[in-house]
């Protein structure tokens, strides 16, 4: 698994991030802790190092997994952990207009210490603020906080994970070191509204979900057979349909290449030089190596990636 620099944090991840939303175990469907614990083990045995969760990820659950499975291999593993969702909201959701978060200064550094007890860890490498909206970022003061935990060693790199134009926002105002953003063939905004900002600023760029969630490797009849729980059945159907289009392109590229769909939309995310590394989510062992694969060279040139894009 190649490695590359997290921005200019210092900090060095795989090209392939594991996305630990699914070992929560509410949102993606039920997976017994056990299963989890040998999942992320199997995961850093084939090489990828960094792993993304969130205090609200099973509403703590998902950190406790990580801190157990890989406190023997502390210092291996990058850890990249967020807040700002009050907990008791994952897997439910679909039930608020509006789902309650908290980013005071008081709210940030109570939950940096409970997510370090749960990862039994000392420090956390990257702390995200979890979705905040543009208003948020406007406001000095969780900001302040990020800067107080990091002076005391309680985290080694902060920043904002939210859309595109959020995070921008967060490095342009306060020098957020490390963003995490929606980046995929359906969703390439980032590409112009943030790697710019980004590459000037030194900030390391996560990309999250290369597949759209879903929309754009996902059947229709493979979607009615998801666990009826599973928060991708309240999508909105206006999107899946639009993903659609680039769906089908991606299909027909992936055969020119010879490879399965999901290869090239991570091929497509990491042939931008600004991505530090591709967050993808794993729930089976035998999707490992698979992703793996996908994100060994060569990636897509930027030929290939425009035809993606463009209708």
């Amino acid at each position: 698994m190649n490695s590359r620099p997290l921005g200019t944090t210092g900090l060095q991840v795989s090209a392939l991030t594991m996305g630990c939303w699914e070992i929560g175990g509410l949102a993606w469907g039920p997976m017994p802790a056990p299963e989890a614990v040998d999942l992320v083990r199997a995961v850093a045995d084939a090489g990828i190092t960094a792993f993304d969760t969130a205090e609200a990820y099973g509403n703590g659950r998902s950190e406790v997994i990580l801190g157990h499975a890989l406190r023997d291999r502390r210092d291996e593993v990058t850890f990249i952990t967020k807040t700002g969702y009050l907990p008791g909201v994952d897997g439910a959701q679909m039930l608020l207009d509006e789902q309650p978060r908290d980013y005071r200064a008081t709210s940030i550094r109570r939950a940096c210490e409970l997510s370090r007890q749960r990862l039994q860890t000392d420090y956390i490498d990257v702390y995200l603020l979890h979705d905040p909206p543009m208003d948020a970022v406007m406001h000095e003061e969780p900001f302040a906080e990020l800067r107080r935990l990091q002076d005391r060693g309680e985290i080694r790199a902060w920043g904002v994970s939210s859309s595109p134009a959020v995070v921008a926002e967060a490095v342009r105002r306060w020098g957020a070191q490390v963003v995490e953003t929606p980046f995929n063939a359906a969703n390439p905004e980032a590409a112009t509204d943030l790697f710019g900002v980004a590459a000037g600023s030194g900030t390391g760029v996560l990309a999250r979900s290369p597949f759209a969630s879903g929309n754009l490797i996902l059947t229709p009849e493979e979607r009615q057979a998801l666990y009826e729980g599973d928060w991708r059945h309240f999508h909105d159907p206006a999107q899946v349909a639009a993903d659609a289009a680039v769906a089908e392109r991606l299909e027909i590229l992936a055969d020119l290449r010879d490879e399965p769909p999901t290869d090239t939309a991570i091929k497509y995310v990491l042939g931008h030089p600004e991505v530090s590394t591709c967050i993808v989510g794993i729930s089976a062992v035998a999707e490992i190596q698979p992703n793996v694969c996908a994100a060994g060279e060569p990636y897509l040139d930027a030929q290939s990636r425009l035809r993606l894009t463009q209708a």
